[in-house]
């Protein structure tokens, strides 16, 4: 390097350093104002903490650290409109060429829509790739919220480095064309204590939008007059869209200031602007504001160490496997226990040896599969190991069932203008196709079934209803009217609307015994194939007799 660039590089650190210093300065004052606000004990909040390290320098690594150690980071950043092909491909490899070169381990996934990744390094490792990713795309990670911790044990720490490259970064079944704009309708974000304060309002609702099983663990406790706290009941996130979508919980949170919370902040993303979506295209349903903690709640716990309105642990998916206050005792995290071990009952919080829930879903017909809490009684664990079948998570021991009908996703957002003319969605860049804007037909018995392979018949197509508990009454294929061809698409008059509603909110079935291929080369895999669903109320030319349509057990050829 030549004197220039050297000189260069030097005075680059001395300003981050002189940045670093001023704002620890401006922290500790507020943390002495704000403690007096809330009439807590300065030790009790570290304003600090609820910082974003978005748009300015990373914290620099503590001075000493103990030497069998690592640094963990977690951090995700959406992009809006998202990646085209070329461009995820081009971020995966840029994200796997930094790993490689700064001794990254970890794990990822990166989608159209952007990236999420929680990874260990060394201290100053793990600093140098997130300076790797500000350099080779500013306009997109300069606005990332690196959360930053140091002096990990070292048995914490990833062994490998694997990045996913999948559809959606959380899995609502909201990724492509049905994601909801995070320019448009994103929550406001509110930083730890804004929120602890906020939690102390009437006229105010907070949902926890992570899985049942991670609440069960842990939630937080608005005080007593305070704001209301909701539980999805969610076994998965695909779950919330329709929970969010159901008429008691509208009614729940109309005219009320909505606070959402997940572990890192990612799940509130695109959970607060889909109740912003929502709202903007159903003026009878309004809130007060939708609002998330900026960080999550792991910023909301390092910002109040002894738990603030926090109870209990917060569930993480990484080697740590949970997270408490930093100055809760022992006797008070033993107090806030309030889940328990699925076999014998006794209070237990803490899921180890991946035991999961063996019960059916009668609306699915699927395994419940939820991680279960089995405690470390010795016949506790051998009764999980030799007897699986007799794990129950909560939601199936109280026979929950989740709402049925999801939001018209693409429908809102025609009516909002975020297709725009000729079909282009504003938040992907991709083109709708035909088949996108079924859901904007009212509830009705009969469904379209789109996307069947031309090998489909009536015995097949049934079975697929049937495995998920939809009974159908009459099956008529829908063909062309020049060529009297099918082209895979039927009408299915469901036996009743329950029926209907049910089928229609999973979105697709699985067809049996049909597989395409998926991939390319070697690596090519069979994956069975899916149609699609959406109401198909009869228009008045049908009603007489649909003259297009035939029901035999194979569908037409055609001319």
């Amino acid at each position: 390097m030549d004197n220039n660039t050297l000189n260069a590089a030097a005075a680059s650190k001395k300003a981050r350093k002189e940045a670093r210093r001023e704002i620890r300065r401006h922290e500790a004052a507020e943390s002495a104002s704000t403690a007096k606000e809330l009439g807590i004990a300065p030790s009790a909040i570290n304003v600090g903490a609820s910082k974003s390290n978005a748009n300015r320098p990373l914290p620099a690594p503590p001075p000493t650290l103990p030497p069998e150690s690592c640094s963990i980071c977690l951090f995700y950043q959406y992009k809006e409109p998202a990646w085209k092909s070329k461009e995820h491909k081009a971020a995966l490899n840029k994200v796997m060429e930094f790993a490689t070169l700064y001794n990254v381990t970890g794990r990822g996934r990166c989608a159209p829509e952007g990236l999420n990744c929680t990874l260990t390094a060394s201290a100053n490792d793990i600093r140098a790739f997130c300076y790797a990713l500000r350099s080779w795309d500013p306009d997109m990670f300069d606005a990332t919220d690196f959360k930053l911790e140091d002096g990990i044990p070292k048995k914490n720490r990833f062994r490998t480095f694997t990045l996913r490259k999948v559809d959606e970064l959380v899995g609502y079944a909201l990724d492509g064309i049905r994601a909801p704009s995070l320019n448009r309708h994103a929550g406001q974000h509110l930083e730890a204590p804004d929120y602890h304060k906020q939690m102390q309002q009437k006229d105010t609702v907070i949902i926890d939008v992570r899985n049942a099983y991670e609440s069960d663990i842990g939630h937080f406790k608005p005080p007593e007059g305070g704001a209301q706290l909701l539980d999805p009941k969610m076994r998965t996130s695909q779950d919330f869209p329709k929970w969010l979508n159901a008429p008691e919980t509208k009614e729940k949170l109309k005219n009320k200031t909505v606070m959402m919370y997940c572990t890192g902040g990612i799940r509130c993303e695109r959970a607060t602007a889909l109740l912003n979506q929502i709202t903007d295209a159903e003026p009878e349903f309004q809130t007060k504001g939708v609002v998330m903690v900026r960080g999550g709640i792991e910023r909301y716990l390092k910002t109040f160490p002894e738990g603030g309105y926090w109870k209990g642990k917060n569930y993480l998916f990484d080697k740590r496997m949970e997270q408490v206050p930093g100055k809760k005792t022992e006797e008070a995290l033993t107090n806030d226990v309030e889940s328990s071990c699925c076999l014998c009952a006794s209070p237990y919080s803490q899921y180890r040896g991946q035991h999961k829930c063996a019960m059916t879903i009668p609306s699915s017909g699927k395994t419940c599969a939820v991680p279960v809490i089995v405690c470390d009684a010795d016949d506790c664990q051998k009764l999980a190991v030799d007897e699986p079948q007799m794990l129950k998570c909560p939601l199936c021991v109280k026979g929950y069932q989740t709402p049925d009908t999801t939001p018209d996703f693409v429908g809102q957002k025609r009516k909002l203008g975020l297709i725009i003319r000729g079909g282009t969605d504003l938040v992907t860049g991709q083109k709708v196709d035909c088949n996108s804007g079924f859901n904007e037909n009212p509830i009705s018995q009969r469904l379209f079934v789109g996307k069947l392979p031309l090998t489909i018949t009536a015995s097949k197509l049934r079975l697929a209803f049937e495995n998920v508990k939809c009974k159908v009454e009459s099956i008529y294929w829908i063909i062309d009217h020049g060529t009297h061809a099918f082209y895979g698409s039927a009408f299915c008059q469901m036996a009743s609307i329950e029926d209907a509603k049910r089928a229609q909110g999973l979105g697709t079935i699985r067809i049996p015994d049909t597989f395409k291929k998926k991939g390319t080369g070697k690596g090519r895999k069979k994956q069975q194939r899916t149609a699609r669903i959406a109401f198909a109320p009869l228009r008045e030319e049908d009603k007489l007799s649909p003259v297009s349509c035939f029901e035999p057990e194979y569908p037409p050829v055609g001319l």
